[in-house]
């Protein structure tokens, strides 16, 4: 990444590597190996093929509008952040000390908040722990490159009635990482109500790097997002301000282990409308 600051590789500048580094993150099979073939292509000094878009969700209307705005709708309007645009500086950088660079890519991620012309009318901000009608269940990932495990331990113990599912795996969520466990107690959970025990916690079907990565670096739209599932956030483009950051920097293979310090939050199933809002 220190050498991308100064030396692009064609349109492949820290930014947008550090865009896709975040990225493909959440898909951990096949999407770790795609990424190490990626960075190993940067490493020697070649471009690789640019990473595909995932694959638009199946609805009744083809070509659905899949812009990023949409995201940005719930993330800028249910959220506090700051209006002044010019705080994001010191924001990024202060989140680069504390994880690296994707904490640099989360915190400009937020940018467009400053200047968002809409808030929800009735977003709800806690409290947290009043009692529910059902309980909720938490699942959580030990490895999830964007909502921390941590964050899943801690909003299953401030719930009124919450039970942590444990998900020892990688990638962002077991929703796109799945786990016939999981989904298991899921099934039980929706269908009558019933929780895993104290203490339940599941293995991934499918590990990083369970299979070897074609030449090309980039996986068809299809392996890469499963239809349906929700995709990473946006990744900064060629110009960013990612691009215009303190020139201190690390090795690309650092951001693999840094990305995991971010955020926290959980996935979160409520039995009924009204055990969760969010």
């Amino acid at each position: 990444m220190r050498r991308l600051r100064e030396h692009p590789v064609g349109a492949w500048t820290y930014g947008r590597t550090v865009g896709d580094v975040v990225n493909s993150l959440y898909n951990a099979a096949p999407g770790w190996s795609y990424l190490a073939a990626r960075l190993q292509i940067l490493w020697q000094g070649r471009a690789p093929d640019p990473t595909p878009p995932p694959p638009a969700p199946p609805v009744p209307n083809p070509n659905p509008y899949t812009g990023e705005e949409q995201a940005a709708a719930v993330f800028c309007g249910e959220s506090p952040n700051p209006r002044d645009p010019g705080a994001y500086h010191a924001l990024a950088e202060a989140s680069a000390r504390r994880a690296g660079d994707a904490g640099r890519f989360w915190a400009w991620a937020g940018e467009p908040c400053a200047t968002w012309p809409a808030v929800a009318a009735n977003g709800y901000r806690g409290p947290w722990n009043k009692p529910t009608a059902h309980p909720v269940l938490v699942i959580g990932t030990t490895y999830d490159p964007a909502t921390p495990y941590s964050g899943a331990q801690a909003l299953a113990k401030e719930l009124a009635h919450g039970r942590l599912l444990t998900h020892h795996g990688y990638g962002h969520t077991e929703l796109t990482n799945p786990s016939t466990c999981v989904h298991a107690y899921e099934s039980r959970y929706l269908i009558d109500g019933t929780l895993p025990p104290p203490g339940a916690a599941c293995r991934q079907d499918i590990p990083p790097f369970a299979a070897p990565v074609p030449a090309a670096a980039s996986p068809p739209a299809a392996e890469r997002w499963p239809a349906g599932s929700p995709g990473p956030a946006a990744a900064p483009r060629a110009g960013s301000p990612l691009d215009a950051a303190d020139p201190s920097g690390r090795p690309a293979y650092s951001v693999l282990t840094t990305t995991v310090r971010m955020t926290l939050s959980a996935k979160v199933w409520p039995f009924a409308s009204h055990a969760g809002h969010r």
